[in-house]
């Protein structure tokens, strides 16, 4: 890390791993962001989207500490229209997103009791992003699928190709080869320990249909981690 980063903030002045993480990860928002990220390369304005209520001087500020910090990194994206910026992970903070899966699980588990699905923001590419971590170690590497997640009126895909795992948020293009439907709810339930997933599949607040050996390999990479 560069000096020239402890200048303008406060550390804990402690010479220990977590110490020094939480200099750069320890600011409000910051976490959400490396979550934004996971899932893929994002344009500051679909940052900013994503995240309504950090305020835009608040963001950008964020996303210079965390390049300086070597945990984002920016690109011209040719592939968008007048060859866009894109901010994306690093190795590093890729590294970090890989460390946030278990925090998030906590929260799910811990921190949840009275979280208020009706009014507070959830997307579906939140849940994917988190999944594809556990699809990246657990899943099948020769597997060629889309994932079609509808978590209450919000759409995702995750996408398998070549050992390779993406999000998407929205639908695709044509249907997936699997189409996941629940509801927020029902899903924080399941990661909370609460409900077992045969047990939601049986009583409807979770349904999965499509091509049955992709969904074995869903099932077994969701029940891998809920057993950690």
């Amino acid at each position: 890390m560069s000096r020239l980063a402890h200048v303008s903030r406060r550390t804990y002045g402690q010479y220990c791993g977590l110490a020094h993480a939480l200099d750069v990860v320890g600011e409000r928002w910051t976490l959400l962001i490396v979550r934004e990220l996971a899932s893929g390369p994002k344009r500051y304005t679909e940052l900013a989207e994503a995240l309504a209520g950090i305020g835009t001087s608040l963001l950008a500020t964020r996303m210079r500490q965390l390049e300086t910090d070597g945990v984002v990194q920016r690109r011209l994206a040719l592939d968008q229209p007048g060859s866009a910026v894109v901010y994306e992970l690093s190795y590093a903070g890729r590294e970090l997103a890989a460390a946030v899966v278990p925090l998030a699980m906590w929260g799910a588990r811990h921190q949840m009791a009275d979280a208020d699905a009706c009014h507070e923001a959830f997307r579906a590419e939140w849940l994917l992003s988190f999944l594809a971590a556990d699809v990246r170690r657990d899943g099948p590497h020769d597997l060629d699928a889309v994932y079609e997640f509808h978590i209450d009126d919000s759409t995702a895909c995750l996408r398998l190709r070549d050992g390779g795992v993406t999000v998407t948020p929205g639908a695709p293009a044509t249907p997936g080869d699997v189409v996941v439907r629940s509801r927020a709810s029902t899903i924080a339930e399941i990661v909370g320990h609460k409900i077992a997933v045969a047990d939601a599949l049986a009583d409807g607040s979770l349904e999965i249909t499509g091509d049955a050996d992709k969904i074995s390999a869903l099932v077994g990479v969701i029940e891998k981690r809920l057993a950690r």
